[in-house]
């Protein structure tokens, strides 16, 4: 079993945070809890969000029954990020903070990926300034994958609220990582380095915002690939490339309509209105 990634379905949905495996953390040979982590995992992966969230429930049960507070972590931290994925921040919240209080009362250490997770919930929410907030601890970690994105979460928000500090203390810490990093943060840096450059050099952040959308489909994250795509069509259209951008905005439009989650979809509309107007659904049966 593995602590599964924020991934930007809960981010944009963010997702995926980054994190990376974590050990069973007691009692191996307790077979529930194993299968619901393992059982939640495959559905994760398949984005049937439903039925993750049932098993990582399931082992959360299973973790109290044996009074194992890093178990009931583990599982909680999994179940917020399934929520997050389904486009459910408010629960993602209620989870964390849950977790957050059996934590407390068990006198074990608090969980920095959970602050990653409010920190993507807040950012759902459209309340950048608790983002960028709750992003600052886990972005200070030593672990790539989970400071990459905290670093992209900091980055997003403080370019969307429009806080020039956020986004540059996001980019300084991607960029200052040491190397190897996973394919996953070298995505984070070079969107949030085009993030940066999209106003004073619109070209440039064109350019990078096209690698990170072939980095994101190489790494199967499309929901992350249409928000790269989109970043490179606004790049292009303030660059002055506006059949370009169209194109670009076409090409997310209907990447994110073939997606699941309500924000997809309406980033979908939006996007393909951009795009002055296009179909979404090209292959999709005719209307009974």
């Amino acid at each position: 079993m593995k602590k599964i990634i924020l991934s930007s379905a809960a981010l944009m949905s963010l997702a995926a945070c980054g994190s990376t495996s974590q050990p069973a953390p007691a009692a191996f040979d307790d077979s529930v809890y194993a299968q619901a982590m393992d059982t939640g995992e495959s559905a994760f992966d398949l984005k049937r969000y439903k039925v993750a969230m049932s098993e990582y429930r399931t082992a959360g049960q299973q973790a109290l029954k044996r009074d194992d507070g890093p178990a009931m972590a583990e599982a909680g931290y999994n179940l917020a990020v399934s929520q997050l994925a389904a486009g459910q921040p408010q629960d993602a919240l209620k989870t964390v903070q849950d977790v957050s209080q059996t934590l407390l009362i068990r006198h074990d250490a608090s969980v920095v990926s959970l602050k990653l997770v409010q920190a993507a919930a807040y950012y759902q929410l459209k309340n950048y300034t608790q983002a960028i907030e709750d992003a600052a601890a886990p972005m200070a970690e030593a672990d790539k994958d989970l400071a990459g994105r905290a670093a992209l979460i900091m980055g997003l928000a403080g370019y969307d609220s429009g806080d020039n500090a956020a986004l540059q203390r996001a980019y300084t810490r991607l960029h200052n990582m040491k190397k190897p990093v996973s394919v996953s943060v070298l995505a984070d840096k070079k969107e949030i380095e085009a993030l940066s450059l999209i106003k004073t050099n619109p070209a440039q952040a064109m350019s990078l915002a096209r690698e990170v959308a072939d980095l994101r489909r190489d790494e199967g994250s499309y929901n992350e690939m249409s928000r790269a795509l989109a970043l490179a069509a606004r790049a292009a259209s303030i660059s002055g490339d506006h059949a370009g951008a169209a194109s670009l905005w076409a090409r997310a439009a209907q990447s994110a309509a073939a997606q699941s989650g309500s924000q997809m979809q309406k980033d979908a509309d939006q996007w393909g209105q951009l795009a002055g107007g296009i179909l979404l659904h090209p292959l999709a049966p005719p209307a009974q």
